[in-house]
């Protein structure tokens, strides 16, 4: 596609060095990876247009976008105009010090500043949010600060001094932990139950020489006098026991200073505020589903119109604006907006962030979902136009990765739209070596140390709107011609598709040794291979047989994103701003799987925040008639030596008999629903107590005995209670009853390993038991009557926890069944077209004739290619030689490297440790002595080969 009707400058450049000035007016370069020819040609269809791990596409953006640091949450001009300011509140860049930071744009000459704040630092118990606002005189910034683990020293605001374009720390005006009225409770980090809850300080908004802020965690919205540097008002938000609930999020206030809004996150409703009284005047519902457990509309951010009389709230997770009338002390809705894209019937749009023009005329919503910022004509909201249903945009404009904070600034023919995007132009590779800032040398760059934001100024008058629209429709894969899949014999065979989840490798490091009769296949880097053919003989001998996918993209960055877009196929607004948060330095609850800050929304009674509105694969399934059972996934366990604090991450408290013991120890008996037998690990495997399940859908459709992620128990017990299972659907089918259910979902994670705790399984005994559960899976599958019609696909959540030549996103995928095809002269069969996480949702629905979730997996590349085979893939035989050789079994001693550290981790859920730590101990303990390909940590006590803790 040309772009010939943009007047404006377009960013076309695929990855740059981009020049900025970082730390207090240090000059620096961002070190960011340029793509190489080959890697362009494999990622992107078009020149200069990259594919993206949503399954999107990103070309050429307005705006000449500058590089800054990670996820720029909320931006602010100054009162003159002269200044934009992000507030960077993600995982942090090397050129930042691995800080979050703010970063200063002059409008006038372009030129970007950035300041870190080093209370952010990574060893700190403090992280910068979503709040930020100027003070009216413009000489002084607000920006909200957080902690979960310094409840009362580490939430408040952080007060800057700001002088032509120069940020200076001057103060904190500290908020501290709030009491909650009513007798409700709230669960802390360390699983204690208390009537004090975090702050968590998010939305700001200036209100003369007051300041109001939403407290995310608290429920609660607080007035603040900011020369006393005292609340004023506190306002009780909540509205139920749980605590929160609610999650405030964004705030605004009235032109004159008296009333203030603030948006309930997950309750689907903005409330009204009474700031001279302090007295919450009302609420108002915005499209709130009548279930309390349906995915709420996520108001998210407000903007109130110039002349005062409409407020707009983005609503998220509904693709929707909502326009307010607050006009004359009224407080109803007069209409709502459609963001999504023209033909979009899915969603996906995901607005969540608005500006609005000095004339109120054009609303500017970003769509984080579709990489583009919806223009809305606020003019077309009548009378009529609301009768009819939710007012369409007059056009969209692109964006990079997606946006996540609008500003307009002038008038006229001088207006320009400000735009802020989380992830820019994506990663790259991440086998390179870079700057450490400070930090020791690990095996690899770290995947959301690569996640830079970006911040361009379009002109709004030199903007083509019809160019550009058409533009985000190609970006978003919405002219690509419809795909199917071509069996051989014409119809679809497939009624059962088996979907397997495990962890956090990359392509190279497990395939990229591949090999077939000595001639290397795909394109793998075999230095950075730490468990090939020899530690995975069965994924090796899978692809070859079945299909090489060399360009598969996982597209979750992390376990706690990963999941979610594993079973969803896209994330929320909720999800993206708050990942980097806690995986930086855990000051944001680790929230998985349906387990949100601490607690189950499903036993609460209230909305799972995390969860996307078009909902999960299963409920998909459920919807349309289709059957489903799962084994392990969003499925929460409760072991039998777990401490029963309430913690989630030690499992629910729930009744039932005692456990008569708390683990099987060598040569001891196997319960029979694990697979019966006598135990031959060396180490002690925790019971199982008691599953629950975090979705309304999977109740009475999960196996009560499977255990979640726990990787103290072998995948081998996992492989044996499917195969349990499996043995009386085959049972059942021999008798010409087809009772197998439909799609399966399994997890098998034991590839993300225990690192090297004494006494523990080795990594390499952790890969090799994942491996040989793959292989025992394919194996009965294929040589049952199911493999007529059984497709299995087999993916990791996210490629975290590795390095890889191409891009640090790119994993492993198998896509096994009879009509896999055979490549040409007995060769492996490969395909190196771009394919994502979403692409095997997608492929999985058109297997099972589900309609799409959402806009992802209705547009993303199908992965027919591998279904085009006569039918006549032999049964395949699991290769055991790692159980007949013992090393599943194998244990870490005493003083294997990084023993100590490992000791200390939490492995009873994914990424409950710091994976930069947990990567360096993979890889010296897998390469031995070969000289580490990257750097990124922080902490090198913790990596040493002394094993100094």
């Amino acid at each position: 596609m040309t772009l010939s009707g943009y007047k404006l400058r377009l960013s076309a450049r695929p990855e740059r060095s981009v020049r900025g000035v970082f730390g207090l007016g240090v000059m620096m370069t961002l070190l960011v990876p340029a793509l190489s020819q080959a890697q362009q040609k494999g990622r992107g269809q078009q020149q200069n247009w990259i594919d993206l791990p949503s399954s999107k596409q990103l070309g050429p953006v307005p705006g000449d976008p500058r590089r800054v640091n990670s996820l720029p949450a909320a931006m602010a001009i100054s009162p003159d105009g002269r200044y934009v300011v992000t507030v960077n509140a993600g995982y942090g860049t090397v050129e930042s010090k691995y800080e979050q930071s703010l970063a200063v744009m002059d409008t006038r000459t372009g030129e970007v500043k950035d300041f870190p704040d080093d209370r952010t630092n990574v060893d700190k118990e403090q992280t910068l949010y979503s709040g930020l606002a100027f003070s009216a005189d413009g000489r002084h910034v607000y920006a909200s600060l957080a902690s979960v683990t310094d409840a009362d020293a580490g939430n408040g605001i952080a007060v800057y001094g700001f002088d032509q374009g120069r940020i200076v720390p001057e103060r904190e005006i500290n908020i501290g932990s709030q009491k909650l009225a009513g007798g409700r409770r709230t669960n802390l980090p360390d699983g204690v139950l208390t009537d004090e809850a975090v702050s968590f300080p998010a939305g700001l908004a200036t209100a003369g020489n007051q300041l109001l802020v939403a407290d995310n965690l608290s429920d609660d919205a607080l007035l603040i006098d900011t020369a006393k540097g005292k609340v004023v008002t506190r306002f009780d938000l909540s509205e139920s026991d749980t605590v929160p609930s609610t999650y405030p999020i964004a705030v605004a206030v009235s032109k004159d200073g008296k009333r203030g809004f603030v948006a309930l996150w997950n309750a689907s409703e903005v409330v009204e505020l009474d700031l001279a009284k302090g007295a919450v005047v009302g609420k108002l519902p915005l499209l709130k589903p009548s279930d309390p457990l349906k995915p709420g509309t996520h108001p998210c951010a407000l903007v109130v119109s110039p002349d005062g009389k409409t407020l707009y709230v983005a609503l998220s997770n509904r693709d929707a604006v909502a326009a307010v009338d607050i006009g004359d002390g009224r407080f109803a809705v007069k209409g709502y907006f459609d963001t999504r894209l023209p033909g979009q019937s899915y969603f996906g749009a995901e607005p969540d962030a608005l500006a609005l023009s000095a004339d109120g005329e054009r609303l500017y919503a970003a769509n984080l979902g579709s990489d583009a910022v919806a223009v809305i004509d606020t003019k077309r909201l009548t009378r009529t136009a609301v009768k009819d249903g939710f007012v369409e945009p007059v056009g969209f404009i692109p964006t990079e990765w997606m946006p996540t904070a609008l500003m307009v600034e002038g008038t006229g023919g001088g207006q320009h739209l400000f735009v802020a995007t989380a992830k820019g132009r994506s990663t790259g590779p991440n086998n390179f070596p870079q700057r450490s800032g400070g930090r020791t040398h690990g095996p690899y760059m770290y995947i959301a140390t690569l996640l830079y934001g970006s911040l361009a100024a379009i002109d709004l008058h030199e903007v083509e709107l019809k160019a550009a629209t058409e533009e985000v429709l190609e970006s978003n894969r919405m002219k690509a011609a419809a795909e199917k899949i071509a069996f051989a014999g014409g119809a679809d065979p497939i009624k059962h598709v088996i979907y397997v989840i495990k962890e956090n490798r990359t392509y190279d490091q497990i395939l990229g040794d591949l090999k077939q009769n000595g001639t290397p296949v795909g394109n793998g880097d075999p230095s950075l291979t730490m468990y090939g053919q020899a530690v995975t003989p069965n994924q090796h001998e899978l692809a070859l047989r079945f299909g090489v996918l060399d360009n598969f993209f996982d597209s979750g960055e992390v376990s706690g994103d990963g999941h979610v877009w594993s079973n969803a196929a896209i994330g929320t607004d909720y999800l993206e701003r708050n990942w980097q948060i806690d995986y930086r330095n855990a000051q944001r609850n680790y929230d998985y799987e349906g387990v949100v800050a601490q607690g189950y929304p499903i036993l609460q009674k209230i909305p799972d925040v995390v969860e996307p509105q078009s909902g999960y694969m299963w409920g998909n399934a459920d919807a349309h008639g289709r059957t489903h059972y799962n084994f392990g996934e969003y499925i929460s366990s409760t072991f039998c030596d777990a401490k029963k604090s309430g913690s989630s991450q030690e499992g629910p408290v729930l009744g039932g008999s005692p456990c008569k013991r708390n683990y099987i120890r060598k040569g001891e008996a196997i319960p029979a629903e694990w697979g019966g037998g006598v135990s031959k690990w060396p180490w002690p495997i925790p019971l199982l107590e008691r599953n629950v399940a975090t979705k309304p859908e999977l109740v009475g459709h999960y196996a009560p005995e499977s255990p979640d992620f726990n990787v103290r128990v072998p995948d081998q017990i996992r492989m044996n209670v499917f195969l349990r299972h499996f043995a009386g659907w085959v049972k059942e089918r021999s008798a010409g009853r087809d009772t197998m259910p439909d799609y399966i979902t399994m997890r098998l994670g034991d590839d993300h390993t225990a690192g090297t705790t004494p006494g523990g399984p080795t990594p390499k005994a952790s890969v090799a038991d994942n491996d040989l559960a793959v292989g025992r899976l394919v194996d009965a599958v294929s040589h049952s009557a199911y493999w007529d019609d059984t497709a299995i696909f087999i993916l990791e959540d996210d490629a975290q926890n590795g390095g890889d030549h191409v891009d640090a996103h790119r994993s492993t995928a198998y896509v096994i069944s009879k009509y896999a095809p055979h490549g040409d002269g007995g060769r492996a069969f490969i395909d190196s077209r771009f394919y994502t996480t979403v692409s095997v949702i997608r492929t999985m629905e058109t297997l099972l004739g589900l309609p799409p979730m959402n806009n992802n997996d209705a547009l993303a590349p199908l992965i027919g290619s591998l279904f085009t085979g006569p039918g006549d893939q032999a049964p395949f035989t699991a290769d055991t030689t790692n159980q007949a050789n013992g090393l599943i079994y194998a244990v870490n001693g005493r003083n294997a490297v990084g023993a100590k550290a490992s000791a200390k981790m939490d492995f009873t859920h994914e990424d409950r440790v710091d994976p930069r730590v947990l990567n360096v101990i993979l890889w010296k303990d897998a390469m031995g002595n070969a000289p580490v390909p990257a750097q990124l940590l922080r902490k090198p006590k913790k990596v040493k080969d002394d094993d100094d803790d």
